[in-house]
């Protein structure tokens, strides 16, 4: 089975890209803080992007560039699966670029092997009112803030609106009253559900269940836990319900059009676009008990600086950061690439299906920058599946899933 952590990586829609080869002179100037050659000043810049983020991406470097002439962005793509450890070994190695686009969940391993620099004092305070809330609390770790937020990404639910006219439900209430109605809704599930720990998260949150606490320690096995697992065991026992621990399966199903709804990310869009077409409808999750939304995971494609780099090199960086999440290049990639802008002020058009991302985005869990949460991924998984497959009762599996997370964490701080 592909692991959580690859999954997560492969949805980011990080696609694998060949890593450009450099030239003898470009080569010179990736160590940070490296003379500049010339007059040209100059920011390196390492990043994963490829086809419409690298399009967006260079359109902006060109316009930053004009904006400051005689300065040069020289970008660096790396494949997403390899450009986390590539970095690492540099920035230990005293090299790497000034600034690297990266994801919320490498902030803590950063920290603890000092390649990433606080940002607290650096960024001015006008400057830190753009972000939203949730996107800059994502990239706090232990009270101290290292990185800037670009856009953020979550889950939603799509549904096809020939298979339900009237529109989806707007509480888990009503989706199980109305998964019974066959005047409500045609074709042979009402929602196909990938029940993996990511995907659903939003309601361990929504039911007041937690993670880890300020320390990092486990802080799973709460009666929102269960009252979480025991809402994903009806659904698995609901003859309407395709509830399942495999994302290949639920997308299956709602692409042949035999699930109404499913609950994917933005990396799904354009392909059930494609399959869709108008018939393709994007709204919040369904509310639990008492309109309390739910609370999927949010991460940050996010922007963090070398400690390596010299005075002159940081500023720079900082100042190209501070260009790429202005609001006018926030438009940019929002238009080119489909990125949820992580600013405030940015009015995504309400027929636009990323319009409902971004409100769900506001409700969200920020993904925890913690180390230990690697050590989560697996024992929440196992904790679904031996509730899923009557195994055990909910409150038993997650009881396991706190010791397991927690045993997993001891050894990890002992090596």
């Amino acid at each position: 089975m592909v692991t959580q952590r690859r999954q997560i990586s492969r949805m980011r829609r990080w696609r694998t890209v060949a890593v450009a080869t450099l030239t003898t002179t470009l080569a010179v100037t990736l160590l940070a803080g490296c003379s500049d050659a010339g007059s040209t000043r100059t920011i390196t810049l390492w990043h994963p992007w490829g086809g419409a983020e690298l399009a967006a991406l260079k359109e902006a470097i060109e316009v930053y560039q004009t904006e400051r002439p005689g300065t040069e962005v020289i970008a660096l793509q790396v494949p997403s699966d390899r450009l986390q450890d590539k970095y690492l070994r540099s920035a230990a190695a005293n090299g790497g670029p000034d600034v690297l686009i990266g994801a919320t969940d490498w902030i803590g391993k950063f920290v603890q092997s000092e390649v990433v620099a606080p940002l607290d004092d650096q960024i001015p305070d006008a400057q830190l009112q753009r972000y939203q809330n949730v996107a800059l609390s994502a990239l706090r770790y232990k009270d101290r803030l290292y990185a800037l937020p670009e856009s953020m990404e979550t889950v939603a639910l799509y549904y096809n609106k020939a298979m339900i006219p009237s529109g989806p439900p707007k509480t888990l209430e009503a989706l199980f009253v109305r998964a019974n109605s066959r005047d409500y809704w045609n074709g042979e599930y009402l929602l196909a559900y990938n029940t993996q720990f990511y995907f659903a998260a939003g309601y361990l949150f929504g039911h007041g269940g937690k993670l880890l606490d300020a320390e990092g320690k486990a802080r799973v096995a709460t009666p929102g836990a269960t009252k979480w697992l025991s809402l994903l065991k009806s659904m698995r026992d609901h003859p309407r319900f395709a509830a399942k621990s495999d994302y290949g399966y639920a997308d299956a199903l709602f692409r042949e059009k035999k699930a109404a709804m499913t609950i994917n990310g933005p990396w799904a869009l354009g392909d059930y676009q494609q399959v869709l077409g108008a018939d393709l409808g994007v709204t919040t999750l369904p509310m639990v008990e008492g309109m309390v939304p739910a609370m999927p995971f949010v991460g940050i494609k996010c922007m963090m600086f070398n400690p390596n780099s010299d005075a002159a090199h940081r500023e720079r960086a900082l100042d190209f950061a501070d260009f790429f999440t202005s609001a006018s290049n926030m438009v940019r990639m929002l238009d080119m690439a489909g990125h949820v802008p992580a600013i405030k002020g940015i009015t995504i058009p309400e027929d636009s299906p990323l319009a409902a991302f971004e409100r769900q985005a506001k409700w969200g869990t920020p993904l925890p920058p913690d180390p230990e949460m690697k050590e989560v991924w697996t024992p929440m998984d196992k904790a679904i599946e031996e509730v899923l497959t009557g195994a055990k009762p909910p409150a038993e599996a997650i009881v396991d899933a706190q010791s397991l997370i927690e045993a997993k964490i001891a050894a990890v701080r002992k090596l």
